[in-house]
C-alpha cells in the first residue's frame, strides 16, 4: 500500500495491489461474512449480539485486503442476503458506523461507504459497508471544504430543492445540479460538520430515513452506494449522505473530463422517489 502523487495536480492516488486477489463470492456457499465462516475474516474488532443462544447481529473487522492500513468491512447481518432497508436493527447499526467513525479521529480523513452490488463494486454480496481511515484529505473533501469556507452562508442551511422526503432531523433530496441519475442527498436540518458528533436522536432518524431511501433506490436498481461525507476540521460545512443507484456507467467523457452527463432531470427524480417511498 502506497499513496502516489499525480505528476500535474498533486492529487493522491492509493496504490495496492494486493486488492487484486479478493475473491468473488456469488452467493451464501462459503461467504466468508456468514455465521460460522468467522475464521475466514481477520479477528473481530467489535460486533453487535452473541453467538449464543441467537447469531450476532453486527461484526466489524480488518478488510482481509486493505486498500489503505485500518481498513475496516462492517458486515451489518448475520444474514446473507438482507439490505439495509429490512434491517431491524439498524439504529444500532448506525450507532456502529458512527462509533467506528469515531475511532479513527487522528486520520487527516475516515471514508465511511457501501457498495451494495456487484454494479457497485461489491465482490461480495453479503450486506456490509466499509471504513477506510486516509493519510490525506480527499481531492473533493478539500474542493467541498473550501467551497464551504468561501460562502457567505452555509449552502445545505439554505432552502434547498427537489425535496423527497422530511424529517424531524434530516431533508432527504435530489440535488439539483445531480451528477449521476437518482442521486439523493440526506442533508441534517442542524448544521452540523462531522457525523462523530451526531446524538440519539439524529441517529435514529437518520437510520429510519436511510432505510427508507434504500428501499426506494432499489425500486430502480438493487446495486447502490452510499457515502458519508463528513467534514471534521471544517466548521462551516455541512455533513450529508450520498446515495444513488447504478444504472449507468461512468465512461471516456466523464473520466476525460472530471465532468458528469446527467440524464434524469431531478425533479422527476424526486417525484418518482417520493411514489416509491410512499407505496
Amino acid at each position: 500500500m502506497a499513496v502516489r502523487r499525480n505528476a500535474i495536480t498533486g492529487e493522491p492516488i492509493v496504490f495496492a495491489p494486493g486488492r487484486a486477489g479478493r475473491p468473488s463470492v456469488d452467493d451464501s456457499s462459503g461467504c466468508p461474512f456468514c455465521p460460522g465462516n468467522e475464521q475466514q475474516t481477520p479477528p473481530e474488532l467489535t460486533r453487535l449480539g452473541e453467538l449464543a443462544p441467537g447469531p450476532w447481529t453486527a461484526r466489524v473487522f480488518r478488510n482481509k485486503y486493505p486498500a489503505v492500513t485500518g481498513h475496516e468491512v462492517i458486515v451489518e447481518s448475520h444474514v446473507h442476503d438482507d439490505t439495509f432497508d429490512r434491517l431491524t436493527n439498524a439504529v444500532d447499526v448506525v450507532r456502529l458506523y458512527r462509533d467506528r467513525y469515531a475511532a479513527h479521529r487522528d486520520a487527516a480523513y475516515t471514508s465511511l461507504f457501501k457498495n451494495h452490488g456487484a454494479r457497485a463494486g461489491a465482490t461480495i454480496p453479503h450486506i456490509h459497508s466499509q471504513l477506510m481511515p486516509l493519510p490525506f484529505v480527499p481531492s473533493r473533501i478539500a474542493r467541498e471544504s473550501e467551497a464551504f469556507a468561501r460562502a457567505a452562508t452555509c449552502p445545505l442551511c439554505a432552502p434547498l430543492e427537489h425535496i423527497i422526503h422530511e424529517t424531524e432531523h434530516f431533508r432527504w433530496l435530489a440535488p439539483h445540479a445531480s451528477f449521476i441519475a437518482y442521486q439523493q442527498w440526506l442533508v441534517p436540518k442542524q448544521h452540523v460538520a462531522d457525523f462523530a458528533v451526531f446524538q440519539e436522536a439524529q441517529l435514529a432518524d437518520l437510520a429510519a430515513l436511510l432505510q427508507l431511501a434504500t428501499r426506494a433506490t432499489r425500486t430502480i436498481a438493487d446495486a447502490h452506494n452510499w457515502s458519508f461525507v463528513s467534514f471534521p476540521r471544517t466548521p462551516t460545512a455541512h455533513f450529508y449522505v450520498e446515495l444513488f443507484p447504478r444504472l449507468t456507467t461512468v465512461a471516456g467523457f466523464e473520466l476525460g473530463t472530471g465532468t458528469f452527463i446527467e440524464i434524469i432531470d431531478p425533479a422527476a427524480a424526486a417525484r418518482r422517489l417520493q411514489d416509491a417511498a410512499s407505496s
